[in-house]
């Protein structure tokens, strides 16, 4: 949705709290490069509360004229819609301060303010040093899976794949995990594996043990965010963003499955995707070992590597051949996993392993059936 808006001329505008460059441009009918170049703001820099900005003309010829701002992409536009962006302006360290406990007071990511403040985990907060403390992102109006999708910027086949595979084939579309459970055993009674709740999401000490559909929903974009948020931080903000949405859509499923460590520990990975070979860097969405890509291969894993790279193919028409040969080989050797790791079961849980693989895949993958 292309915001499209009446107005008329404002010379000033003070911030409040929940403001954003884009969401005053819009509500001005400015451009958000033309209200930042009024300012002197820069990428990057925080918006206090109070501070007065200068809103510049709108280049308007008549009353009925119409303002277009083409440089805000729709789809960023799109995503305001479900989510509230709070800005933070700066903080100054107290005694007794540390990088988490500050994150977690702001609700944003540690990594996120130590990448913004060039601070790592072994830096030493100064008392008196002052912060830049990037803005607090969070859910609103979400309401269903389409909204999820909408408040992420990706497609809705792709919340809903990954929704299918936290959530397994007993649960419908509109039905959800309100209770918690262990994803070893997919139930509450057997304690196998990590207490789970909602879609994917590890439980905490402290969180309820039982969520509304919204509550899960809105749980749901939080932690996809905070993906988001890792993925920003580990490429840069403006490299990510500009990459493929379907591109960006694998890279989020892995880290919202496995952390950022997985793609790290993928030889070549980085760089491609940094130079934009993505067909190289598909082929190389590969990593099925736990433990941050260093440990055990797991089937489980094979098959979530299935459906990165068959969503990240996407982001154009046609499946290449090279794409194509390192999917048929990742899911032959998760099969060779299954049988091991399965052993009596192998059968039984292979017809489930197919499904979803052909769901990813189609036709293009050679299925082993027995």
């Amino acid at each position: 949705m292309v915001s499209i808006s009446f107005f008329d001329n404002k010379n000033t505008y003070t911030v409040k709290e929940g403001d954003t460059i884009y969401s005053i441009a819009r509500a001005n009918g400015v451009s958000p490069k033309a209200l930042m170049a009024a300012n002197d703001i820069k990428d990057g820099d925080i918006l206090s509360i109070g501070r007065l900005l200068t809103i510049p003309s709108s280049d308007k010829t008549s009353d009925n004229d119409i303002k277009m701002m083409p440089d805000i992409p729709k789809v960023q536009l799109e995503r305001l819609e479900y989510l509230n962006i709070k800005e933070n302006g700066n903080y100054k360290v107290k005694p007794g301060d540390n990088i988490y406990a500050i994150a977690k007071k702001y609700k944003v990511e540690p990594v996120v303010i130590m990448n913004l403040n060039s601070l790592d985990e072994n830096s030493v907060l100064n008392v008196g040093r002052v912060l830049k403390i990037p803005p607090t992102r969070t859910p609103k109006n979400i309401n269903n899976l389409k909204s999820v999708s909408v408040a992420m910027g990706v497609s809705y086949d792709f919340i809903l794949k990954m929704k299918r595979l936290e959530d397994g084939p007993d649960k419908k579309d509109n039905e959800f995990h309100n209770d918690y459970y262990y994803d070893g055993s997919g139930n509450k009674t057997v304690k196998k594996g990590n207490k789970t709740i909602g879609i994917g999401h590890l439980w905490k000490k402290g969180e309820p043990e039982y969520l509304s559909n919204a509550q899960v929903l809105n749980l749901y974009v939080k932690d996809l965010l905070k993906a988001e948020d890792h993925l920003r931080v580990l490429f840069g903000e403006k490299k990510f963003d500009n990459m493929p949405v379907h591109i960006k859509e694998a890279l989020i499923d892995i880290v919202f499955n496995k952390g950022t460590d997985i793609i790290k520990n993928s030889n070549g990975l980085m760089e491609d995707l940094k130079n934009g070979r993505y067909d190289d860097a598909i082929c190389k969405m590969t990593n099925n070992r736990d433990k941050g890509g260093n440990g055990k291969e797991l089937s489980g894993l094979s098959k979530r590597r299935l459906f990165d790279m068959a969503a990240a193919s996407k982001y154009k028409k046609t499946v290449s051949p090279q794409v194509t040969a390192k999917a048929q080989e990742v899911y032959n050797n998760g099969i060779k996993l299954l049988k091991k790791e399965y052993e009596s079961e192998y059968k039984n849980i292979l017809v489930g392993y197919n499904e979803d693989v052909r769901r990813f895949w189609g036709d293009k993958i050679k299925l082993i059936e027995d």
